[in-house]
């Protein structure tokens, strides 16, 4: 069979990014459209393939079926343990990386950031990602002086503290915690795949980063209310997706104690449910411990997070 006909029979069960993901991983050819027409399949690979759509067919997300998915324009392992990566999220990683340089956070060159990989004024995902949009981070800046302090909260694969901790490399020290054991050991597996430095920790939100202070937080919590995991939600870990009914419950708690692990001044970014812009505000508003920067969107224009930051002075963690 030729993989023309694979495909010819096959696309209609697939979304058409992930059946391009999957077969540029499968041939590990980033051009495997291309030469489809001269590409024989033999009873083995007919297999692989079938066994994988046969699994894609009952709801199980590529990203598992393959142990990897694409991010950021870097490549992340995954399994059950974790939470698959999202293309929603990188605007937050953007967003974060805007934070940082725009508020002298890192000294950096007026050439270095990430107007390098826009397109039409709006800033787009990296190559690799599964949307193939164009363009690029420029990982691997030189900075200088003392590095700027972040922590990843609920860190899951690493994936923000990795992206953000190559894009800036020497220039930010990075923590990322999880209250997974499991999810720290794929976490870990990333950051040797990356080659980086992350200082991962496990803890139940800030529980075990006691007299930790940080420059700027970023957080992709479980934000899905309970009745709303259905689908191929049922494949990911319940511990990553689920805060109680109206899925606030992890996002307020982070809102009412992050501000005692900020340097004066420091930064909050926190990636919520397009339905959490009006119950945020509120936490916030009764909170008074935080000045609102921006709400961000996401690229399909819905509501997708926040940052802040905090106005308290030399507060210190109980």
């Amino acid at each position: 069979m030729k993989l023309k006909e694979w495909i010819s029979k096959s696309e209609s069960i697939f979304t058409r990014s992930d059946l391009q993901f999957l077969l540029r991983q499968f041939f590990k050819d980033k051009d495997i459209f291309f030469k489809q027409k001269d590409i024989s399949l033999d009873a083995e690979k007919i297999e692989s393939l079938e066994k994988i759509k046969k699994a894609y067919q009952k709801g199980a997300p590529i990203a598992y079926l393959l142990g990897k998915e694409e991010f950021f324009g870097l490549e992340f392992k995954v399994n059950s343990a974790v939470l698959i990566p999202r293309s929603d999220t990188e605007v937050i990683i953007e967003k974060a990386i805007e934070i940082i340089e725009n508020n002298n956070l890192i000294p950096l060159p007026e050439s270095h950031g990430l107007s390098s990989w826009t397109r039409d004024g709006k800033r787009r995902r990296p190559t690799g990602n599964k949307k193939g949009l164009t363009g690029a981070p420029d990982f691997g800046r030189q900075v200088h002086g003392a590095p700027v302090k972040m922590l990843d909260l609920c860190c899951g694969s690493a994936n923000i503290a990795i992206s953000i901790k190559k894009f800036f490399k020497d220039g930010i020290k990075v923590w990322a915690s999880d209250i997974s054991q499991k999810a720290l050991s794929v976490a870990r597996s990333n950051a040797r795949l990356h080659k980086v430095k992350i200082d991962l920790r496990k803890s139940s939100l800030f529980t075990a980063l006691k007299g930790k202070k940080f420059d700027i937080i970023v957080s992709n919590p479980p934000y899905v209310g309970s009745r709303e995991i259905k689908g191929s939600l049922r494949y990911e870990p319940r511990i990553a997706l689920e805060a109680g009914l109206d899925g606030m419950h992890f996002i307020e708690k982070i809102l009412k104690n992050a501000h005692l692990y900020l340097e004066e001044k420091g930064f909050l970014i926190i990636e919520s449910g397009y339905n959490h812009k009006e119950p945020i505000n509120s936490i916030l508003e009764k909170t008074g411990k935080y000045e609102i920067i921006e709400w961000i969107r996401d690229y399909g224009g819905n509501f997708r997070g926040v940052v802040l930051k905090s106005n308290i002075k030399k507060q210190n963690p109980k």
